[in-house]
């Protein structure tokens, strides 16, 4: 398992449970996966619903490790 924000790994769920991993949470509507304890103390909070989301002041700007870089729209050809 890997923290979606810092990209630490961790082998064990055993270990990520024993040491307060976050099994996913939501930056508005989007849904991601684990989050190490500092990124969660720093980053996550919990929302009106119980769920665990992105603190008001981070939402929408975080990179996050479990998606694919955003592209810029430009569409190269490649020539032979």
């Amino acid at each position: 398992m890997r923290c979606a924000i810092c990209g630490t790994e961790l082998d064990s769920i055993d270990d990520a449970i024993d040491e307060g991993w976050i099994p996913y949470f939501y930056d508005g509507e989007r849904e991601h996966d684990y989050a190490c304890p500092g990124c969660t103390e720093v980053f996550l909070e919990s929302g009106k619903d119980g769920e665990m989301e992105v603190k008001e002041e981070y939402r929408g700007k975080i990179p996050y490790r479990d998606e694919k870089p955003k592209e810029n729209g430009v569409m190269g050809i490649m020539l032979r």
